[in-house]
């Protein structure tokens, strides 16, 4: 073979070569892509499970407010955000206009640098007692809950809706009750929400994707307590407060005034229905649970009540309870307990405020036992449940917001108030904050 013909070969060689690798890092970048293309944070908690576990790392945020949000009026409240696809943040607002003295609500969608896509008119949705989070699915379609008529004094009607990324109602759903909770979606398809009625009473609903109701179970009052979605399909949810009205009874003002006089007991319990819409069991309380379950990387349900508020006052309670629904352990505290984050490795993130608003924070192994704590005196109370990034760093939110390394140090601090935080797929970490009520976009070098 002539020396010119082995050079044409190397040179086929090395350009086949340079090709391939070509071609390898063009499918790595369109992997990349298409993951990038999933919800960062699709709904409250993060996930079905609630874990508030990013797959993010948020290890390189200092803690610096990269922009502020806010719609025009200056009376207004948000939902905790959601964040989409390629980093769209949506978030549910309220605002007042004091020119007309009413109240109209929107979902905001906002790209990475805090500016506004679109926003979309729904019914006066944001009550005091429960400002729910949108959810977003793989496919993009936004999912809200919505109340209407809060202040005129008219029967409250709930809803559902579905909106498509580019800020089109695509459907919307009316379910009964007065209030009603985030959304849930669980890997079926359904999108699942609690609903609570004026006489402690509530519903389950499973709905379709296309806005049809597939089933509905009967329960306390669950509006509070968002749904959290189990591995094999089983639904977990906490109840505010159930009376047992006699049987047969149409429940009225005057039988809620009579049953509260005449002392009947209002019971609490946390319910697992099956993915059929079945009652497998229900978990009595000592008090109501006024937050959303965790599921645990074994399947533990770990869930917070406010005590015996029929009898203050009265000790808190946290609880791990099993799949079966038996007791496995319990904390009992004078403190503020909210839904916790889960770890990776099985870790429980617990956060809580004692009598004398100091802030605190507990590491514990899925048997209850403390890793490490943290506290700080400088702040005062623990609001929400916290988030964890890929690299370990928890995220706390209250009176301020405390990002703490995974060994229980504080790493840097908000000192004003931030509300439930939520992990980008850049880092960033969201969350409404601060005196006039913004949604913060917290970030440092390279975000």
């Amino acid at each position: 073979m002539s020396t010119a013909r082995r050079e044409q070969r190397v040179r086929l060689a090395t350009i086949a070569v340079g090709l391939a690798t070509v071609v390898i890092l063009a499918a790595a970048r369109l992997a990349e892509s298409q993951e990038t293309k999933l919800p960062a944070w699709p709904m409250l908690g993060h996930d079905h499970a609630h874990s508030g576990r990013s797959e993010y790392s948020a290890g390189a945020n200092s803690g610096t407010v990269k922009w502020k949000f806010r719609p025009h009026s200056d009376e207004h409240r948000f939902s905790i955000p959601a964040i989409g696809a390629n980093g769209v943040i949506y978030i549910a607002g309220q605002e007042y206009d004091e020119n007309t003295h009413t109240l109209s609500s929107h979902l905001y969608a906002l790209n990475a640098g805090g500016t506004q896509l679109w926003a979309l008119r729904t019914a006066g949705r944001l009550s005091a007692e429960n400002e729910a989070s949108p959810a977003v699915g793989n496919d993009g379609t936004i999912y809200a809950t919505g109340i209407e008529n809060i202040n005129y004094g008219l029967p409250k009607k709930v809803y559902v809706y579905a909106v498509s990324a580019s800020g089109v109602l695509l459907w919307e759903s009316e379910i009964k009750g007065n209030s009603v909770s985030s959304p849930t979606l669980g890997n079926n398809g359904l999108i699942y929400v609690g609903t609570a009625d004026t006489y402690g009473n509530g519903h389950l609903y499973a709905i379709e994707p296309n806005g049809a109701i597939r089933w509905t179970v009967e329960t306390g009052d669950i509006a509070m307590s968002s749904p959290a979605i189990d591995n094999d399909g089983t639904i977990y949810v906490g109840s505010y407060g159930h009376i047992d009205f006699p049987k047969g009874a149409n429940p009225s003002e005057e039988m809620l005034s009579r049953a509260f006089h005449e002392g009947w007991k209002m019971e609490c319990d946390v319910y697992a229905i099956d993915s059929g819409g079945k009652m497998k069991w229900k978990f009595k309380t000592e008090g109501p649970v006024p937050s959303s379950p965790a599921i645990g990387v074994d399947g533990t349900i770990y869930v917070a009540d406010m005590g015996d508020t029929e009898h203050p006052p009265a000790p808190e309670n946290f609880y791990a309870i099993d799949r079966n629904g038996k007791l496995k352990w319990e904390l009992t505290k004078d403190w503020g307990f909210y839904s916790p984050a889960i770890g990776s490795n099985g870790s429980i993130y617990l956060g809580f405020r004692d009598d004398s608003l100091t802030a605190h924070l507990y590491a514990m192994t899925p048997n209850g036992k403390i890793e490490w704590k943290f506290s700080d005196t400088g702040l005062g109370r623990v609001s929400w449940r916290p988030a964890i990034g890929a690299d370990g760093t928890v995220f706390l939110g209250g009176d301020g917001l405390w990002a703490v390394t995974p060994n229980g140090t504080l790493k840097w601090k908000y000192d004003h108030f931030a509300r439930s935080p939520v992990i980008g797929a850049d880092g960033t970490v969201y969350a409404t904050c601060g005196p006039n009520v913004e949604l913060c976009a917290f970030g440092g070098p390279g975000h």
